[in-house]
């Protein structure tokens, strides 16, 4: 196994703080003339409360407050009872405890707070088995409550910390996908991402892929713009799954675009719209290719593929664009044909497949770019300037060159922050 040594991130940064804070309280206690407590318990609040993001912080700070009470609160309950009952067997007290368990899992489920169970136990059976034979058991209780909230506080303190910044909401910032976000060390670029979203970043996609692709690719991502997808011809609303704009083949071009596919005996991908909903008409699957890509894609929610038989072409058809997957050969012979035939009237793009040996060849309307469809994303975002990241020098105004990643959120970061956006 090759092993990895990504740099020291903020959070383990702010774990450490947050352990030496706890630590330095813990010293200030044991100064004054009260019991000061276990410093173990106020860390382990702590370290819980670091997370990515601020809600998730919160979240798992309340879960660790109310896990703590309920568990305290029963482990009161059951020191009490067993001081008044006079009992000092170890294995009475311990089994007593198992069949406590059940009281205080129960009244987090009463108490709508299931996701606080683990805490309350811990809690409880800290008390119940560790110290219902001290000498002055409701001291240690006391204690495991104030470290622990000692211990959030401090933990949500730390990890919410943000130096003040100003915000620029008039910049968008664009990026492509391939070569550019796409890192096997993903989980980075997303909690940063998502922190610069947050935060106000006006940040989304500009891609060849369709929405499908897109969101398998950026899962957990918050984009809140949409996105530029299908290489300009469309933009899509993630979050509201829906086409916002959307760029057509003239019908007379699709046509003699679909009649020359037919002519050259190869198969292609028909892209319309019906309403607002996506439909790819296919024919006879000639190569693997083909076979491959709609045996890998025919389940996904967000394509829907019908047989050409069923097709009713008619003026209200809309076509996006048209798909061939074939070797490499014939790619090159059909764009031949479609530019001395098509001309002007339509938009060809050529790519690499992730197919051995066959190629991609897709049909726009001449309208379709990226470039057409930004200004329009520009207008609905409401800003006043465009800063775009690629893969291709010259065509960008911040150029990938070392296979994107968390590379290119890092430049996204510094960028932001020259801007006074973050």
């Amino acid at each position: 196994m090759k092993l990895t040594f990504p740099p020291i991130g903020a959070r383990i940064i702010k774990s450490s703080v947050a352990v030496g804070l706890c630590i330095a309280v813990y010293f200030i206690r044991a100064l004054l003339p009260v019991s000061s407590g276990i410093p173990f318990y106020g860390v382990l609040a702590a370290l819980w409360c670091m997370q990515p993001y601020s809600d998730t912080t919160k979240n798992n700070a309340f879960q660790r407050s109310a896990g703590t009470l309920i568990g305290a609160v029963y482990g009161l309950i059951f020191l009490l009872m067993f001081r008044r009952l006079g009992l000092v067997i170890p294995e009475l007290v311990y089994i007593s405890a198992n069949i406590f368990i059940i009281p205080v899992i129960y009244t987090t489920v009463v108490m709508n707070k299931r996701t606080a169970s683990f805490f309350s136990c811990v809690v409880f059976l800290s008390i119940a088995l560790t110290h219902s034979f001290d000498e002055n058991p409701y001291i240690f209780v006391l204690n495991r409550v104030v470290d622990t909230f000692i211990g959030i506080i401090i933990g949500v303190a730390v990890n919410d910390l943000r130096l003040p910044v100003k915000r620029n909401d008039n910049t968008l910032y664009v990026s492509g996908i391939d070569d550019v976000l796409i890192s096997p060390t993903s989980n980075y670029s997303k909690v940063e991402l998502n922190r610069l979203i947050r935060s106000g970043v006006k940040f989304t996609i500009s891609t060849t892929r369709t929405p499908a692709e897109l969101m398998s690719i950026m899962k957990g991502t918050e984009l809140q713009l949409p996105a530029i997808v299908m290489d300009g011809a469309a933009m899509y609303d993630i979050k509201e799954k829906q086409y916002l704009e959307m760029t057509y083949l003239l019908p007379n071009a699709s046509a003699e675009a679909e009649r020359i596919i037919s002519e050259c005996g190869l198969n292609c991908f028909i892209n319309t719209m019906l309403d607002t909903t996506l439909l790819i008409y296919y024919g006879k699957l000639n190569n693997s290719a083909e076979k491959e890509l709609f045996e890998s894609h025919k389940h996904s929610p967000y394509r829907n593929y019908i047989s050409s038989e069923y097709r009713r072409k008619n003026i209200n058809e809309r076509v996006l664009y048209i798909t061939v997957i074939a070797e490499k050969i014939d790619i090159f012979l059909l764009e031949r044909k479609l530019r001395q035939q098509l001309g002007v009237s339509a938009r060809i793009s050529i790519s690499d497949s992730e197919y051995e040996g066959f190629m991609y060849l897709k049909i726009f309307s001449p309208c379709a770019s990226k470039e057409n469809m930004l200004l329009k994303l520009k207008e609905y975002a409401g800003a006043e300037r465009v800063v775009t990241f690629g893969s291709i020098r010259g065509k960008y105004d911040i150029y990938i060159d070392d296979g994107g990643g968390n590379a290119t959120v890092k430049k996204l970061k510094k960028v932001c922050r020259f801007h006074g956006n973050f």
